[in-house]
């Protein structure tokens, strides 16, 4: 499948919706300079193309009560299909895992964990983590302060 073409208005609207994916189409459309009714459709092509896959609100974890960022590489004792598979289902039913990725590497997965606090990690890490057959070893990295943060994709 070939990737869908994007001009520069197209990116133009996606820069904008990145930023505020709320504002109202004829704000994004005076942005852009067009009018309502194109830029709608272009909207609308955007995520039937899957560019736009869901529009979410971001949350301060701070204010909700997630004060602990961890990141942690975990390693299984045997890379095989069946393997990745088990360890994925279950990084996808734990809603404290914000991301998981399967890695090349030292590393067989990278995850970001959030948490309220030192107490609630070392109870995913030793009833979840360890629990999981196959994993042989986690390393923990503890984030202390949060330089950038941003979920717009640069486009050319």
């Amino acid at each position: 499948m070939s990737k869908p073409e994007l001009d520069d208005t197209d990116r133009h609207i996606l820069r904008v919706l990145q930023t505020d994916a709320r504002m109202p189409n004829t704000e994004l459309a005076d942005e852009i300079g067009l009018t309502p009714a194109p830029t709608l459709r272009r909207v609308r092509r955007l995520e039937e193309e899957g560019i736009i896959s869901r529009y979410v609100a971001l949350l301060d974890p701070k204010q909700v009560g997630r004060d602990l960022m961890v990141f942690v590489r975990v390693t299984l004792d045997k890379q095989t299909k069946q393997g990745f598979e088990t360890f994925a289902e279950q990084m996808r039913g734990r809603p404290e895992v914000l991301e998981c990725y399967l890695c090349l590497g030292d590393t067989d997965y990278q995850l970001k964990v959030c948490v309220a606090d030192l107490d609630a990690y070392q109870r995913f890490l030793v009833d979840v983590l360890a629990a999981i057959p196959g994993v042989r070893n986690t390393a923990s990295t503890i984030a202390v302060k949060q330089e950038k943060y941003t979920t717009s994709l640069a486009l050319e």
